[in-house]
């Protein structure tokens, strides 16, 4: 099956699974939506008996690795974010929300298996000394979330002379404040790796990116691609900075109608030379409707704009205008789905004119969860800003994650994802296409209160072009990762 029918196959996979999924919550006897309606109204934020206190957070749906307690879909409120705005759903927040200050220090021992240009496997030992923080603060009205993982890597091995020791680190900061029938959401999102985050490369590798992640979907929501500079390509050991700023405006007609207006501005930028840097702006704005507790239907028209500079290119940028259809369901603390698509119109320009093509994005999203496991899966299609590769990309993305705790001390997690990128091209041009997939998997066990050991293992491959575009497209093969970490907390986990 080609790869484009592939996407196509998973993506009509996914909505059937949030039929089955609706179908099962159901059938379980879920538990009821809360009996007010998804948005406050003016005079309820103000008059409730909450009236003066912190309020409940967004997005706490999925219990943390840290927190061995299991997860109880009772317990939580509903979530506020909106289905025309730049996060997507959660599963809800737990009814106490309450300040988290959880410094942590780890140390992590890997193996890295990749091919030489034999294909004989080499290995190659990295050690990882890093640290992580999960920070909450609610005050009145406002509430902040700090959330951070860094480290160094050093290597040592066969490969060790061509990957030098280098650090990482991912930073979100994110401050929201609800003001009787307005919403304002401020975030930032911060990465610096030598190699691609989506794959975690140089961050440990996918099995130990699964190990951190659960944590971090526990705090906060994804933020939609069309945010965000795309960076789904392996394109050599070269240090990357990606950042990612956004505002976010809603305001609530009444308890089932709302506006949200959102804008981003965002860069990848490689200080070595031989790659492309992109500046990406982008502006959001859509109408929601909620017509019971559980579902909604929105529309939204986007605007964006990306500027490119570094390798040689004859490509200055690219803009894009998409208007689309949403339509979203939660039950709060168990399910959460969204599902957008619609035409998006893609403007190249260049010094010889440019061009211009007309695409199909769509995007959707699924969370499941229940008392000691989740799942989630999503999908996106559309205008990326290349990876450092290209000067745009036609982008085909998935991304799968699940957990389960499986006594009090032992939690598992799994995660994988698939991404095929194709270089902007006139119609009836060729394209050059990139695709790759990984997998990771981490099992882990609490030792005490305030120490976890985790096992991990990750996978991936890329399937580059005979011609890289840029100065290295990364290692061609299979790579692997496995090892073991330790991680020592401040806040006790049990």
């Amino acid at each position: 099956m080609k790869p484009r029918a592939t996407i196509w196959v998973l993506s009509f996979i996914l909505t059937a699974g949030a039929v089955t999924a609706r179908a099962q919550v159901q059938d379980q006897g879920s538990p009821s939506p809360a009996p007010s309606a998804p948005y406050p109204s003016a005079s309820s934020t103000t008059q409730s008996s909450n009236a003066g206190k912190p309020p409940s957070g967004v997005a706490r749906g999925v219990s943390s690795p840290s927190d061995r307690e299991p997860y109880d879909p009772a317990q939580s409120t509903a979530d506020t974010n909106t289905l025309t705005g730049v996060q997507q759903f959660g599963l809800g927040s737990l009814e106490h929300p309450h300040n988290i200050f959880d410094p942590s220090i780890s140390a992590s021992e890997l193996g890295v298996t990749t091919p030489d240009s034999t294909g004989k496997l080499q290995l190659t030992s990295e050690t990882i000394v890093g640290g992580s923080l999960n920070f909450n603060r609610y005050w009145s009205r406002y509430h902040f979330t700090a959330i951070y993982s860094g480290g160094e890597s050093f290597f040592r091995g066969q490969n060790a002379a061509t990957t030098p020791d280098s650090p990482f680190h991912d930073l979100t900061l994110m401050q929201e404040i609800d003001l009787a029938r307005w919403r304002i959401l401020l975030r930032d999102d911060f990465v610096a790796s030598p190699g691609a985050a989506f794959t975690g490369t140089g961050m440990g590798g996918p099995g130990l990116v699964s190990q951190i992640s659960s944590t971090i979907e526990a705090s906060l929501n994804s933020v939609g691609q069309g945010f965000v500079p795309g960076e789904t390509i392996q394109n050599g050991n070269a240090m990357r900075y990606r950042n990612a700023s956004l505002g976010q405006v809603e305001y609530f007609f009444n308890r089932k109608s709302a506006v949200t207006v959102a804008g981003s501005y965002g860069l990848l930028d490689f200080p070595g030379a031989g790659y492309i840097n992109s500046h990406m702006t982008s502006a959001q704005a859509g109408y929601e409707y909620a017509y019971d507790p559980n579902d909604s239907l929105g529309i939204l028209g986007a605007f964006s704009k990306i500027d490119y500079s570094g390798a040689s290119n004859s490509v200055t940028s690219t803009t894009s205008y998409l208007a689309a259809l949403a339509y979203g369901w939660k039950i709060t603390g168990r399910l959460a789905f969204q599902i957008a698509g619609g035409p998006e119109q893609i403007r190249s320009t260049s010094p010889l004119g440019g061009f211009q093509v007309w695409y199909t994005s769509f995007n959707t999203a699924l969370t499941y969860a229940r008392r000691r496991d989740g799942y989630s899966i999503g999908f996106s299609r559309g205008l990326s800003s290349g990876s450092g590769v290209f000067t745009g990309a036609e982008s085909n993305i998935i991304t799968l994650a699940a957990h389960r705790q499986f006594t009090r001390s032992w939690l598992g997690s799994v995660n994988g994802g698939y991404a095929i990128n194709d270089s902007l091209a006139p119609t009836g041009t060729p394209s050059v296409r990139f695709d790759n997939w990984f997998a990771g998997a981490s099992l882990g066990r609490g030792l005490g209160r305030h120490m976890q050991l985790n096992f991990n293992y990750g996978i991936q491959r890329q399937n580059s072009p005979a011609t890289c575009p840029v100065i290295s497209c990364g290692v061609v093969g299979l790579q692997q990762t496995f090892g073991v970490t330790a991680n020592l907390h401040l806040r006790p986990t049990g």
